[in-house]
Formats: C-alpha cells, structure tokens, sequence
C-alpha cells in the first residue's frame, strides 16, 4: 500500500503538531500542520487531496468535538481520528458519535498510531472502492449465496470488498437470514483463505469457559487443566474467527475481547506474558437494531467491531429472490433425495404469500421437508406444502396477511414449533436449524411456555 496519503495534522501545541508531522513524514506521508481550529477549517477547504485528520480534543476556543462537526460538514467523506491528553472511554464513544473514526489517547506509541492510521486508510479506501461498484452500478455475488433483490446487492457487495480487506466486520440480520454463510463466503474470498475459518456460538459457551476456551490456558491455571490449550484466537493461526451471537458474551469478556481487537495480543489463562495472535475478526448478531444491541454490547466494542457492518434483509423483504432460492435447494436436494422435483404454480404461489419468519433456513428446511416426504413426486402442489406453513400466516383471500400484527416474540416461538417438529423434537438439531444454541433454544423455549 502507498504511503502517499496526505494528513493534516490538528493541535494547539505547535511542537507536538510538528512532532507527529514529522513522524507520519518519516513514513511516507505527506503531512501538514495547523494550530488553531480556525487555521484547520481553512486547510479543510483548500486541500481537496486531504484523506485523513488528527484532531486534538483539548483546544482553546473551538474544541476537538466541535471542530469534527464542522470539518464533517464541509468533507463528510474525510476520516478524522482524534487525539486527547484525557482519554476515557465516554470521551471516545463521544468523538466516534460524532463521526470519528478512531480515538486515540497521549502520549502515544509510534507503532500505535501507524497502525490506526493505516486501518483508517485501508477502511477509506474499502469506502470508495463500494461507491464506484454501486455507480458503475455492477452486480457482484459470492459463489453459493443467491440474490437479486437490491438489500441482497447491497450486502453481497459489501461483503466482495470486505473479503478484500482485514478489518473487522459485523453481521447483522435476523435468525436464519444466512450470517455464517456469508462469513464464510468472505473468509474464501480473502487472502487468508487457505487459513482455518473457525465459527464460534457465543451463547453456547458456558460463562465461566468463556475466556479459556477464546485464549487459552497454561497447565495447572485451574483444576483439570493438566497441559497447555492454545484457545481459539491462537487455533486461527492466520484465517478468520467468526463471534456469532456476540450480543451473548459476557460484559468482563467484551472488555478483554475488545483489547484482544486493539492490540493483537492475548493473555492466555495461568499465563505471565501475552502472546501475539493473528485473526480476522467477523462477529455477528440477530438483534437488528442499535436499541436492541445497547445494554447488552459496549458501546466501544460494538465501534471497535461494526467497522463494515452488513445488514442481510430477512426473507419477506427480498421476494423476488424466492424463486431463485426455491430452484437452488430443489437442485442441491435432488441429488440427496434421488429425483428432481418441480413447483406447481399453485404451490410457488402460496410460498409468495407467506412471511418465513425463519427466513431462509425455514425455506431451505421445507424444500428438504417435503422432498423427503415425497420422495419420487415430480410435480410438488399447494396441499403438499401447507402441512408446512403456519395457517395464520398464509394467505387470506386476496390478500396478504398484515405480518406487523404479529409481534416478533409470537413469529419466534413460531419458528421454534417448527423447528421442533421438523427435527422430531431433537433439540439439539432443532437448534441447528434455528441457528441458536441449544443453552439458548431451552431458554426460549421456557420463556414461550414450549414443553421442553
């Protein structure tokens, strides 16, 4: 990568001003000055080459906030990573409000600021390289991930630049809407390909093995512990460890999960030292709102994670992709199953009327369903499939049912039902199904009133 970028350097101590110039000078990028937030906002307009800011929180008149606003006003499209004397963490998750890239605390490493720095850039870049694909308005898919509709385009374009960087990346969608798949698909996309791809379900980890199975343990940390365990930071090796259900990690595991993230280091249980690790980093979650995140993910974790956040829309909002889906899974269960079966237009027809609260996974489960049970029928019709479909939520004349009056919690237990019914009340393939723990299907299944 070219160091070629040219930086603005903002604060009210000159020397300290020249000094980090200097420094990102030495590295190769071109730098430039200024000492007053007035002095910034001029340099901000006349240097329409600029790629990054350093900001200093602290300055007389118009402080670091301020300026950020304003600076963002004039270039929305410039990263700025403040700087600041008093670093707390609310004073970080205030500068990242209000847009700034990253924050960093003084006095500071070299090494340390270089690598923000350098994170910040390769993100920038990753941003222009998605607008241009969205303006020369080319389709880009992943091999194994179907879709059209433009949610879809969206996300799987996103995903194609992720895989072409290492910075961290959230996945964000609702139960069964495809999450691993799509780590997945970044991971064999990327240049750590040919290192292990490693998912982990953070609500199936019990709470008090939470930190030695991540970062592992030295013989004798604790009873039972009669050799050395690399954890699974370290078990990456170089490839990429998906963190799903991230919102279930416990609140002391984000603290030490989010200095992992900062440092690349880890302290393994019973350990003195820390060791260096090496892993990209994709979390995901299906809780689809900032409200539903906060009080469950720190505020700084969740920054430190949503780098590139993708948003994978559930079923009911890509519905032109469900004859695509449909033909997939006919095909890929056709070789299972011995036999290649059709739809009647009467059966794709009712499917278009029905919401799929357990999105894709539900859909791909019918289709097995029903060829399992079928097995030979060339032709699949309506009554086939209704056996299938919660009938409140199936057509009602000719029109659709409104699924809004459906509360999310009713459209939950729903997909649990059917879950449990279509693995024969085995839990712990019905939770494979719904993509949940099985620590977590029994909780719902209690809070729902389900027979365990």
């Amino acid at each position: 990568m070219s160091n070629d970028a040219l930086i603005l350097v903002v604060d009210d101590d000159a020397e300290m001003a020249a000094t980090v110039a200097e420094l990102l000078r030495q590295q190769g990028y071109p730098a430039l000055t200024a000492t007053s937030a007035l002095e910034a906002e001029q340099v901000v307009c006349s240097n329409a080459a600029l790629r990054l800011a350093l900001i200093d929180l602290m300055m007389p008149v118009m402080d670091g906030i301020v300026l950020l606003e304003r600076v963002k006003q004039q270039r929305p499209d410039l990263p700025v990573l403040i700087m600041s004397g008093f670093g707390t963490i609310a004073a970080a998750v205030e500068a990242v409000k209000h847009g700034a890239e990253d924050f960093i605390t003084k006095p500071f490493e070299r090494a340390t600021i270089l690598k923000k720095i350098q994170h910040i850039l390769e993100l920038q870049n990753l941003r222009e390289e998605v607008a241009a694909l969205q303006k020369s308005e080319r389709r880009r898919t992943f091999t194994g991930v179907v879709g059209q509709a433009p949610k879809m385009r969206r996300a799987l374009e996103l995903a194609e630049a992720a895989a072409r960087t290492d910075v961290p990346v959230l996945l964000v969608g609702e139960t069964g809407t495809g999450k691993e798949l799509l780590a997945r698909m970044i991971h064999r996309n990327s240049d750590r390909a040919a290192r292990p791809f490693v998912p982990v379900n953070c609500g199936a980890l019990p709470r008090d093995l939470v930190e030695s199975e991540l970062f592992g343990y030295r013989k004798g940390a604790f009873t039972g512990a009669q050799q050395d365990r690399p954890g699974l930071f370290a078990a990456v090796a170089g490839g990429t460890l998906l963190l799903d259900e991230i919102s279930e990690m416990p609140a002391d595991m984000q603290v030490k999960l989010l200095r992992a993230l900062q440092e690349g280091k880890v302290r393994p249980l019973g350990a003195v030292e820390e060791i260096v690790v090496d892993a990209r980093i994709i979390a995901a979650t299906n809780r689809t709102s900032n409200a539903s995140l906060s009080g469950v993910l720190r505020q700084d974790l969740y920054y430190r994670l949503a780098r590139i956040t993708i948003e994978l829309p559930p079923l009911r909002e890509r519905r032109e992709d469900l004859p695509l889906l449909l033909d997939y899974y006919l095909q890929m269960y056709s070789g299972k199953y011995g036999y290649r079966a059709t739809l009647h237009a009467d059966a794709l027809e009712l499917l278009h009327s029905y919401p799929f609260p357990g999105n894709i996974r539900e859909l791909e489960n019918l289709v097995e369903g029903v060829m399992a049970t079928h097995k030979g029928q060339e032709v699949i019709r309506e009554r086939d499939i209704r056996a299938y479909l919660h009938p409140e939520l199936l057509q009602k004349g000719n029109a659709l049912v409104d699924v809004s009056m459906y509360s999310l919690e009713r459209l939950e237990k729903y997909a649990i039902e059917q879950a449990l019914r279509l693995s024969g009340d085995n839990k712990s393939r019905a939770s494979e199904i719904l993509g949940i723990s099985r620590e977590s299907l029994y909780r719902k299944m209690k809070q729902y009133g389900i027979p365990l």
